[in-house]
């Protein structure tokens, strides 16, 4: 059997609460359908640099928060919202703190960009059935005024305002408004289709990302 240790270094909390589940749903999918043999996985661990460096370059964070838990991941998901520009969000933000890792002795340990075209909300408006169950409504998608297709999704300016609009829609209690959508990005994570989500070109390059590096590390074929 292997063993898969998994950890995520994002940009902000709520993307860690949408991301963590998914992002080990997505490894586990993988590895079930394709893996030569069992595999272990472990919950995804949410990276953060100490404070001391607070003022170094975004790649230098990441290392340090990867070499604090050098003994607790073999894949280092790295998340930046792409605002509309991912390939430039990729070089500038997620593909220096990939090298970097690379030069780093962390064993087999490799860096695998997260990278929505805008938010990472766009990902979680994907799925109406998904809102439908952890928003605890019938309203339909339209109703909710999601986008009528994936790829409609992956276009939306403001998928953040999107979501909370939808959320908005369902007449939430005066304590669930005050709380808003972000204790319920962690459900959203586990329970948002896979199968919508690859149909977004973003996600697609993550998978394939992920899958590249799952060979490397001689899990999958």
């Amino acid at each position: 059997m292997h063993y898969l240790g998994l950890a995520l270094y994002a940009e902000g909390r709520t993307d860690y609460s949408f991301l963590c589940p998914l992002l080990a749903r997505l490894c586990e999918d993988i590895c079930t359908h394709d893996a030569e043999r069992a595999v272990e996985f472990s919950e995804v661990l949410r990276l953060d640099h100490p404070a001391s460096a607070n003022d170094a370059p975004r790649e230098e964070r990441i290392v340090v928060a990867a070499s604090e838990a050098r003994n607790a991941w073999h894949i280092l998901f790295v998340h930046a919202d792409g605002s509309g520009d991912p390939a430039r969000k990729h070089q500038e933000q997620v593909q220096p703190a990939i090298d970097r890792l690379r030069q780093q002795p962390f064993g087999k340990g490799l860096g695998v960009a997260v990278i929505p075209v805008r938010e990472t909300e766009a990902w979680a408006i994907v799925d109406g059935d998904a809102l439908r169950r952890v928003f605890g409504t019938t309203l339909t998608d339209d109703q909710l005024g999601l986008p009528g297709s994936p790829n409609a999704a992956e276009a939306v300016p403001d998928p953040k305002a999107l979501l909370k609009t939808a959320f908005q829609a369902t007449q939430p209690s005066a304590r669930r408004r005050k709380q808003g959508v972000s204790p319920m990005l962690n459900a959203l994570g586990e329970q948002v289709s896979l199968k919508r989500l690859r149909e977004l070109a973003a996600f697609s390059s993550l998978e394939h990302e992920l899958r590249q590096a799952l060979r490397q590390l001689l899990i999958l074929k």
